[in-house]
C-alpha cells in the first residue's frame, strides 16, 4: 500500500519523465554559435568574435546557418511580428561591428548603422513622436562605442534605417546589453557605479528620459546582466558573483514589483548559467556550463525547481549562446518626447532630501542639509573616469532643491551641511536629456510610495544654474 508521501514522490517522478519525453522545442530558435577560444569562458562584451554565427534551430531538430557570408555575427533580436532579425555583424575582419537587419523568410541582410565605433546588442523598441510630427517613427536601440565616449559602450537609438542616431545613456563605466519591457521602457545593466558601489538593473524611456532603478541587488555582491522578459509576468536575468559578465545563477523579478520580488530560479550548484530564454509555452531554456566539456550548451530547465531536464542544442568546439524564440509578440508602446537636441540643459528637482528609506541615511530625516553639490564624471584618453565638482546649489529648509544642469553628461549629487561636510551622497550616476524636467521624491525614497502632497519651496523658484550660464529669460535651454 502506498503512503501519501510515496504517492507524492511517484507523481513527481512521473511528471519529470513526462517533461523529459516532451519535444525540446515548440517553435524555432535562433542561437549564437561562438567558437571556443583559449580558455573555456565565452566572450560576452558584445559577444561578437570572429567565426561566431547565427543559427536557426528548428522544432524538428533541423539546423540552418543564417549568416554564412559573415566574418562574425551575434546578438540576435527577433522582430515583434517574428519575420525579421536584428543582429550585430561584420563581413570582414577589418570591418567594425555594426547593426544589421535580416528578412528571415529570404535570408536577405542589410546593414543599418554606420557608427564611427562599434554597434552591437540591438533590440526592437517602440515608436517615438513629437507633437508636431506627422506620424510616429519606428526606432531600434543598441549599444555603441565611440572614441569620444572613451570606447565604453553606451545605449543609442536610431530609426530603422540607422538615421537620426541618439545617445541615451551616459554612465562613465559603460552599459551592457538592453532588453525592452512590455511597457515600452528599456531595462539594462550598468558596469558599475563610482567608487566600487554595486551594479543595478536600470530602466529608462527610449528617448533617454526618466532614468530609474529597475531592480537593485544593493546589499549583495552580485553583477546582474543578460536580461530577458518572460511570458509569465517575470523578468529573468543572470546574477554573476564576484566578477561582472561571468555566468552565474538565474534569478527573476516580477514586472509588478521588481524592487521587492527577487527569486533565484537556478543556483550555481549544478554549474553556471547564461542567457535565460523563457519560452511562450512556459518552458525555460538557458546556456549552461558545468560538465567536463568547456562548451556552453543550451539546456531546458524546470522553471519551478531549476533542475536541468535535458540538452536542447550543442555543437562540438562551440559555445551555444543567446537563444531567442522565433514567434510573433505584442508590439510595445511608443512614447511622445520633449527631448530637443538643439537645447543644452535639463532640470532636476527634489521634493525633499529629508525623505529616505535607507537606515544609513536616517539622519537626513531631521534636516541639516544646507547645499547640494553636483559632481560630473569625465573620461581621459585611457578611458579612466574622473570626478570633478560642477557646482553647488542651495537646499531649501524643507529639503527641496531645483537645479538646471548640462544635459547628456554623467552627474551625481552630494548633500552638504552647514560646515561643508558631506552627510549623504548618490551612489550611482544620473543625467538629464536636453529639455527634460526630472524630479525625485527624496534621497533614495521608497519608489512604491506615493509622493507627499506638498508644494516644495524650491519648486516655486527658478531653477538654480549649476555648471551652465544663468538664463536671461523664461525660456528653458
Amino acid at each position: 500500500m502506498m503512503t501519501e508521501g510515496s504517492s507524492r514522490i511517484a507523481l513527481t517522478a512521473l511528471l519529470v519523465l513526462v517533461a523529459l519525453a516532451m519535444p525540446a522545442l515548440s517553435a524555432d530558435l535562433v542561437v549564437v554559435e561562438q567558437p571556443i577560444a583559449d580558455g573555456s569562458f565565452p566572450i560576452l562584451h558584445g559577444r561578437c568574435v570572429q567565426g561566431s554565427t547565427l543559427v536557426r534551430i528548428g522544432a524538428d531538430d533541423s539546423r540552418t546557418v543564417l549568416t554564412p557570408d559573415f566574418d562574425g555575427a551575434c546578438d540576435p533580436s527577433v522582430s515583434f511580428d517574428g519575420r525579421e532579425l536584428l543582429f550585430a555583424g561584420r563581413k570582414a575582419s577589418s570591418d567594425s561591428w555594426q547593426v544589421w537587419k535580416m528578412e528571415l523568410g529570404t535570408g536577405d541582410a542589410s546593414r543599418i548603422t554606420a557608427h564611427p565605433g562599434h554597434a552591437f546588442a540591438p533590440i526592437w523598441v517602440g515608436s517615438v513622436f513629437h507633437l508636431d510630427d506627422e506620424a510616429p517613427t519606428r526606432r531600434i536601440a543598441y549599444l555603441a562605442t565611440t572614441p569620444a565616449g572613451g570606447q565604453l559602450p553606451a545605449l543609442h537609438t536610431s530609426n530603422l534605417d540607422g538615421s537620426d542616431p541618439l545617445r541615451i545613456s551616459f554612465s562613465p563605466n559603460g552599459d551592457l546589453a538592453p532588453e525592452i519591457l512590455p511597457n515600452g521602457r528599456i531595462v539594462y545593466p550598468t558596469l558599475g557605479p563610482p567608487n566600487g558601489f554595486r551594479s543595478s538593473l536600470m530602466s529608462l524611456n527610449i528617448d533617454g528620459t526618466d532614468l530609474a532603478v529597475f531592480a537593485d541587488p544593493h546589499d549583495t555582491p552580485l553583477y546582474p546582466h543578460t536580461i530577458r522578459v518572460g511570458h509569465d509576468g517575470k523578468v529573468y536575468y543572470v546574477e554573476a558573483v564576484g566578477r561582472a559578465l561571468q555566468g552565474g545563477a538565474l534569478a527573476t523579478v516580477s514586472l509588478r514589483r521588481p524592487l521587492r520580488s527577487r527569486e533565484v530560479v537556478a543556483t550555481t550548484k549544478a554549474g553556471l548559467y547564461l542567457d535565460p530564454a523563457p519560452m511562450s509555452d512556459g518552458r525555460l531554456l538557458a546556456s549552461h556550463s558545468g560538465g567536463e566539456s568547456p562548451a556552453w550548451e543550451l539546456v531546458r530547465l524546470d522553471p519551478e525547481t531549476g533542475r536541468i531536464l535535458g540538452i536542447v542544442h550543442r555543437r562540438e568546439g562551440f559555445h551555444v549562446l543567446d537563444a531567442h524564440e522565433i514567434i510573433p509578440r505584442p508590439v510595445v508602446p511608443g512614447r511622445s518626447t520633449v527631448v530637443d537636441t538643439s537645447k543644452a540643459t535639463g532640470v532636476f528637482f527634489c521634493i525633499s532630501s529629508h525623505i529616505t528609506d535607507r537606515p544609513s541615511l536616517a539622519h537626513l530625516r531631521t534636516g541639516g542639509v544646507n547645499r547640494l553639490r553636483v559632481l560630473e564624471s569625465h573620461a581621459d584618453r585611457h578611458s579612466n573616469a574622473h570626478e570633478q565638482i560642477l557646482g553647488e546649489a542651495p537646499v531649501q529648509p524643507d529639503g527641496s532643491f531645483h537645479i538646471e544642469v548640462p544635459a547628456q553628461r554623467p552627474l551625481r549629487f552630494q548633500l552638504i551641511d552647514n560646515e561643508g561636510t558631506v552627510i549623504g551622497e548618490q551612489e550611482s550616476w544620473t543625467w538629464v536629456m536636453p529639455r527634460e524636467w526630472r524630479g525625485c521624491i527624496g534621497c533614495h525614497e521608497d519608489r512604491e510610495m506615493v509622493a507627499p502632497n506638498v508644494l516644495a519651496d524650491a519648486i516655486v523658484k527658478p531653477a538654480v544654474p549649476v555648471g551652465v550660464a544663468p538664463r536671461t529669460n523664461g525660456e528653458h535651454k
